[in-house]
């Protein structure tokens, strides 16, 4: 009796790539779900976060340097697209005439939480065998994307707080931020997996299974 022929199948096989970029994403995946589920009770891990910023004295740093800043850097992007506004320190006035309204950028609103989010994911995200160098090069994107991202939260607070009024503005403030954090730092580690992150064994030949 003849044996029967083996069959081998790559459906399933394992894949180092998928595995490591599956591993970030899907943590943020969870935290993304479980955090719109829970937001109504969200704010409280807010403000125990707040409460220990401030125990730390960040509260003060943040406002003396970082808010005076975004507030700088949210003016320009309103002028790009046609919104007037002027800025003094943390304080932002978007418009003209009796229409203008003021909003103040206060420390804890500067983006820092967004911070930690990142490094939680670079945690688990930059684990496993890749350069030096392209681990800085991910770091280094990952810093520089959440302080785009910071700018571009407040900018759009401010015109929809401009174009529709205060209430939808704290509607997209208060929500829309968990919402667009989750999305960039899913988005922000698809492309290191797929395009910065180097391996180690590139070149290396693959034992045999």
């Amino acid at each position: 009796m003849e044996a029967a022929p083996t069959v081998t199948t790559t459906a399933f096989r394992h894949d180092p790539r998928l595995t490591g970029a599956a591993r970030p994403v899907g943590t943020l995946l969870a935290a993304g779900s479980i955090a719109l589920l829970i937001l109504p009770f969200f704010s409280t891990f807010g403000e125990l976060l707040t409460n220990l910023a401030m125990a730390a004295g960040f509260d003060a740093w943040l406002g003396q340097w970082i808010a005076p800043v975004e507030g700088r850097l949210v003016h320009g992007a309103l002028a790009l697209v046609g919104i007037p506004s002027g800025y003094d320190r943390s304080l932002l006035y978007i418009g003209s005439g009796p229409g203008s309204l003021a909003l103040y950028i206060s420390w804890n609103c500067v983006g820092w939480q967004t911070i930690l989010f990142l490094a939680l994911s670079m945690a688990t995200g930059l684990q496993g065998q890749y350069t030096l160098r392209s681990r800085l090069e991910v770091a280094a994107l990952g810093v520089v994307g959440i302080a785009m991202l910071n700018i571009l939260r407040i900018t759009v607070v401010a015109l929809v707080a401009y174009f529709f009024g205060q209430l939808p503005a704290v509607i997209v403030h208060d929500y829309g931020s968990v919402i667009a954090t989750v999305a960039f730092l899913m988005a922000f580690w698809a492309f290191a997996y797929n395009v910065v992150l180097e391996s180690t064994l590139v070149g290396e030949t693959a034992s045999p299974a």
